[in-house]
């Protein structure tokens, strides 16, 4: 998808992908994948913080992470902010292809919070939906203004701006490059201003949402979890000694003793009791799954509607974006309730790069890759 007020120029093969976060710019450049069936190649990726309070730094520090990259030789694909535009599912409107844009603006301009007329439009379609049910697409709308002030930033920066476009076709775009997106895959990206979860199959966005789920309450229910483990009363090893000498004493004596119970050496014992303490403390508390439950429950909810409404079949993988977190005790919660595999995505696995990325940067980087990922004929 591109919004429509850019045309496409002639470039060479390869785009560099430009984020202007909130508090940030995170710039990636990639190649097309050297050989076919191999990975696309990471270039060189960046990011740098700057003051939001002042819009000349904001210019001055995009101006600064390009100074290293090829902005003559190849195009941009930028980001809009999230807060600038929408993205509506609606009925598709049952006319010819050449009225489709009107039809579309007709129908959104009420759930728009400016004037229609004010409004750039652009749409895409979900293929393989049921023939016997109405037909939906997305329709992306953003203010004229919003663009034009966006577009005149990148433009004062040097950068050859060949469309600017939306996170959840950004994210869409790193699912392509994954195994798993050919039978259907759920991406989740949590930063500080929420969670977007996407469901891509065979290189279509098929659904989409937003959580209000920011990282900020992950930490915090990830800290929980390690305050509730440190508080936990420790376990002597001695008395661990102990108890296994009262037990073995019991079974002595005949009495307690059951031969159908099996034959547990004192070290079978041990090993068995540190488990059962281990089972008590690990993974996450009583208060964090409070907490994780809204976030469970809103995947839920997605791959619910995506089974049923698109008649697809269940994914079998949920890959979250980059985190600056170990995550490993939501993973393990999320695949427990949902039968759900869980992985964090690691662009070193999947991505041709000289050096390996850390996941802060990987986190910082992530749309921006995304948006470097863009294809020619989207």
């Amino acid at each position: 998808m591109q919004l429509p007020f850019i045309l496409k120029r002639k470039n060479k093969k390869g785009l560099i992908g430009v984020d202007i976060q909130p508090l940030g710019i995170a710039i990636a450049h990639i190649l097309p994948a050297e050989q076919e069936g191999g990975k696309p190649v990471l270039k060189q990726c960046a990011f740098q913080a700057f003051d939001p309070d002042d819009p000349e730094d904001i210019l001055r520090t995009l101006k600064q992470l390009l100074s290293s990259f090829p902005v003559k030789q190849f195009a941009c694909n930028a980001s809009i902010s999230d807060t600038a535009y929408e993205l509506l599912l609606i009925d598709a409107p049952k006319v010819e292809s050449s009225e489709l844009k009107q039809a579309v603006r007709w129908r959104v301009k009420e759930q728009l919070p400016y004037h229609i007329d004010d409004a750039v439009i652009d749409v895409f379609e979900i293929p393989g939906q049921p023939s016997n049910r109405q037909q939906l697409m997305y329709v992306v709308a953003s203010q004229q203004l919003d663009i034009d002030s966006r577009a005149l930033l990148l433009k004062q920066a040097g950068l050859n701006l060949h469309s600017i476009d939306i996170y959840e076709l950004a994210q869409r775009n790193i699912a392509t490059i994954l195994p798993e997106d050919k039978e259907g895959i759920v991406m989740l990206r949590i930063n500080s201003t929420g969670g977007l979860l996407t469901i891509t199959r065979n290189g279509s966005l098929y659904l989409t949402r937003k959580i209000d789920f920011n990282i900020h309450r992950l930490r915090l229910a990830l800290e929980q979890s390690e305050e509730q483990l440190s508080q936990e009363t420790p376990v002597n090893s001695d008395d661990i000694e102990l108890n296994i000498d009262e037990t073995e004493e019991q079974w002595d004596g005949g009495d307690s003793a059951d031969d159908s119970s099996g034959d547990y050496s004192g070290d079978d014992f041990a090993n068995n009791l540190e488990e059962d303490i281990d089972s008590e403390v690990a993974g996450l508390s009583a208060q964090s799954k409070v907490i994780v439950d809204e976030l469970v429950l809103e995947i839920q909810r997605s791959l619910d509607y995506y089974i049923s409404h698109f008649n697809q079949r269940a994914v079998n993988k949920i890959m979250l974006a980059p985190m600056d977190l170990d995550v490993t005790e939501l993973i393990a919660y999320i695949n427990d309730m949902l039968g759900v595999k869980v992985e964090v995505l690691d662009f070193n696995h999947y991505l041709n790069l000289k050096k390996p990325l850390d996941n802060i940067i990987q986190s910082h980087c992530f749309n921006a890759v995304g948006l470097a990922l863009r294809q020619e004929s989207d």
